[in-house]
């Protein structure tokens, strides 16, 4: 389910990100601080920096608000409450929502 974001970002604590099937089906290779994921349903290659990888990783245990997983996101980078810019935490979310890794749930259906 795609949410369009008009304003670039969701709304903070509205919504919650959860991982997709196709992103529980991931093969990784990190090197350095970049990760070689490949998507064996798209038959894909991806190249992924360590912010992006590790918001794949805060919903290995299932979904997540996003304010969540930008806390737990900014957590595992060691850096401060707030040292994610939002405007990098929202662009990478997009783009793993556009390869279909995540998705955006409203608080209905992260309930069922």
């Amino acid at each position: 389910m795609n949410h369009p974001h008009p304003t670039g970002s969701p709304v903070a604590g509205a919504e919650r990100l959860a991982t997709t099937s196709l992103g529980c089906a991931l093969e990784w290779q990190a090197w350095d601080d970049l990760y070689i994921v490949y998507q064996p349903s798209s038959a894909e290659t991806h190249v992924f920096n360590e912010t992006t990888a590790l918001i794949l990783k805060s919903l290995e245990q299932g979904s997540r608000s996003t304010a969540g997983v930008k806390d737990w996101t900014e957590s595992a980078l060691g850096v401060a409450p707030g040292g994610l810019a939002a405007d990098d935490f929202s662009f990478a979310t997009q783009r793993l929502e556009e390869l279909g890794l995540v998705e955006y749930l409203d608080d209905a259906s992260a309930t069922r």
